[in-house]
């Protein structure tokens, strides 16, 4: 057949083929495309020629079913897309509103459907909602889905949702157009033309198409969307079977995330709580409620830590040990410690301050545990050290105090600790040994355990010994006071202060917000409370040290150390500069905990050389000099 098929054209051969297809139910998909146009033609020409508009409920449907079976072919689709725009229009008075989609465009115009529906709206003078906006902007011909609006619709249409909001929270309003919306179709046959002005019971209604002033305020809200949405859209790219679980919620916008994953795991995390502001559990059974698989011992990787960080945050759920503030990672078989808190505590964790009063934690919290075990009274007094400070805001003492729970209970390397004292300020480093010996003396008695590691402390600082013994004699720290160096005199006739009250309207002009005063006391008090009901549910104990293993064929050359640890510092004799990861490796291979393993070659060569041996790092060393006396030890079996 030619381009324009024709049944009075057409060979027999053609016509016969043509009539097999109207019979057998016109639904062959491998029949030519010009024989579904050559019955279209005649479906056109009965609703707007011969005006069957009681017979159009029919119509429309039969070209419904051929676009389900014939719309892959495109000219086809566009020609029977406009007609059921048409038929819909001047077969009923109802406008019906089009369902949203990412196939909106059809052609070089605006879907006619479209036009009507939003013209109404502007006729009434009604503002357009969140869908109506977006329903205009996707059927323009020039817009362009990105890949993130298209794979994931039906976040965008959620997101959407919000971001319009924030821009319009009363709608887009729209001053309606003097242009008037009229149907002009051309026929597919190309046999007739119709034209008809498009009113309702208003009377004729304005033509949206004719306007473009909103449209770049919408266009910039569609491309934000898509933004938010990449990373996402990246990631089903890539792995599609992923969608609807939790690594993907993670990627979602805030707000989608609470309205799918977020809610269920919400519940699941307030079962943990059961009812209390805080609750100490294992890190097994976090991820268990989130869904997520870690190994059963070891650092949980930093990655998963960060995301595990920033989903919490969402929920309003802070968390210790958090590495993102300073804290170790979390292990597998350890613990840690949930408590609420707006944004998941979120603070500058590099902040002077902040890392001061960590320090002085790790010192406190070391030197309690030395002695093996942690009363309760030096707990307090360690928690009490951090709600003294001033330099430090409530929640980072929220913090802190969940830090120093934690801690005590998943002790890392002594030394390490100590070595983040040497990077404060003199002041600090003072003020963390001044913490630790009042946490010491906290329970009435400082063990020889306690003594020995604050001697450890003052020694690496420089601090002068005698200085320690003193505080412990006294049995206390000497309170930072001010010290009288001459006798009071009163000077007669200054006059009384007037109310305080009064400070309000004072002539130097400074306003006082009570309002604020009363929000801050209120806040303050909430974080008060959390404080002091935080993590007093068990006492706190040092892990066990590891048990000691030996190794058959490793005979120790270091009198002292076992022959596991003995062999585990020969490997870094041989190998200067080895990596952390090596160590780790080579530590379990010995059936040793790394960290471990490190702090009891340092108290060795403490009480050996005076001063540690590994200096813990990206890469483990020893100082030159301690190398050549190592070296030149004598071998023992």
């Amino acid at each position: 057949m030619s381009y324009w098929p024709s049944y009075q054209r057409m060979t027999p051969v053609a016509r016969r083929t043509y009539l097999g297809w109207l019979a057998a139910g016109r639904d062959d998909p491998s029949i030519g495309i010009g024989y579904v146009f050559l019955f279209f033609y005649g479906i056109e020409r009965r609703l707007l020629v011969d005006g069957a508009h009681s017979e159009a409920p029919d119509l429309i449907r039969e070209v419904r079913r051929l676009l389900e079976i014939y719309g892959t072919n495109n000219s086809f689709k566009g020609y029977a897309t406009r007609f059921l725009d048409a038929a819909r229009l001047v077969s009923s008075a109802d406008i019906e509103r089009p369902q949203l989609s990412p196939d909106l465009r059809s052609g070089y115009e605006m879907p006619m459907q479209v036009r009507a529906y939003l013209g109404r709206k502007l006729a009434a003078r009604e503002s357009l909602d969140h869908g109506e906006a977006l329903l205009w902007l996707l059927s323009l011909p020039d817009t362009n889905l990105r890949t993130p609006a298209r794979r994931c619709f039906t976040k965008l249409l959620a997101l959407w949702r919000h971001r319009f909001a924030e821009r319009y929270p009363n709608g887009l309003k729209v001053r309606p157009p003097k242009s008037r919306l009229k149907l002009d179709y051309r026929a597919a046959s190309g046999g007739f033309g119709y034209q008809t002005e498009i009113c309702d019971e208003s009377g004729p209604l304005p033509d949206i198409a004719a306007i473009s002033a909103p449209l770049d305020s919408l266009r910039d809200i569609l491309n934000a969307c898509s933004d938010e949405l990449a990373a996402y859209s990246r990631l089903l790219g890539r792995s599609p079977e992923a969608r609807g679980t939790m690594e993907a919620a993670l990627l979602l916008p805030t707000e989608l995330f609470s309205s799918t994953l977020g809610t269920a795991v919400a519940q699941r995390l307030e079962q943990l709580f059961a009812g209390r502001d805080a609750v100490s559990l294992k890190v097994s059974d976090l991820a268990s409620a989130l869904s997520l698989k870690i190994e059963a011992t070891g650092n949980v990787p930093a990655g998963l830590c960060n995301k595990i960080g920033a989903l919490l945050d969402r929920l309003d759920i802070a968390f210790e040990p958090d590495r993102r503030y300073g804290s170790r990672n979390m292990q597998g078989d350890g613990r840690m410690l949930l408590f609420k808190a707006r944004n998941g505590a979120s603070i500058d964790g590099d902040a002077p301050d902040f890392v001061a009063a960590r320090t002085m934690i790790d010192i406190s919290s070391l030197a309690v545990a030395a002695d093996g075990r942690v009363a309760p009274e030096e707990f307090e007094s360690i928690v009490g050290e951090v709600r003294a400070l001033s330099s430090i805001g409530e929640i980072e003492k929220v913090r802190l105090t969940a830090y120093a729970s934690t801690f005590l209970k998943d002790m890392p390397a002594q030394q390490a600790a100590i070595q983040k004292l040497k990077a404060l300020s003199p002041a600090a480093r003072q003020a963390a040994v001044d913490s630790a010996t009042a946490a010491v003396l906290a329970d009435g008695h400082a063990s020889p355990a306690e003594v020995k590691f604050l001697e450890r402390v003052y020694k690496t600082l420089g601090f002068p010994k005698e200085n320690l013994y003193a505080a412990l004699h006294r049995g206390a720290i000497a309170l930072d006071e001010p010290v009288p160096v001459s006798g009071e005199h009163r000077t007669p006739g200054v006059p009384i202060p007037g109310d305080p009250r009064d400070l309000r309207t004072a002539s130097t002009g400074v306003q006082i917000d009570l309002a604020r005063l009363e929000r801050i006391r209120s806040e303050t008090l909430a974080v008060s409370k959390l404080l002091t009901g935080i993590f007093v549910e068990e006492e706190f104990a040092p892990p066990p040290p590891p048990a000691e293993t030996s190794t058959p064929t490793a005979a120790s050359r270091f009198s002292g150390l076992d022959a596991a640890h003995a062999a585990l510092l020969e490997h870094l004799l041989s190998a200067p500069g080895l990596a952390r990861e090596r160590f780790d490796d080579l530590a379990r291979n010995l059936r040793l905990l790394p960290d471990g393993a490190i702090e009891l070659i340092n108290d060795w060569g403490f009480d050996l050389f005076g001063e540690p041996i590994i200096d813990d790092d990206v890469e483990l060393s020893i100082a030159h000099h301690i190398e050549i006396e190592l070296k030149g030890m004598e071998a023992t079996i």
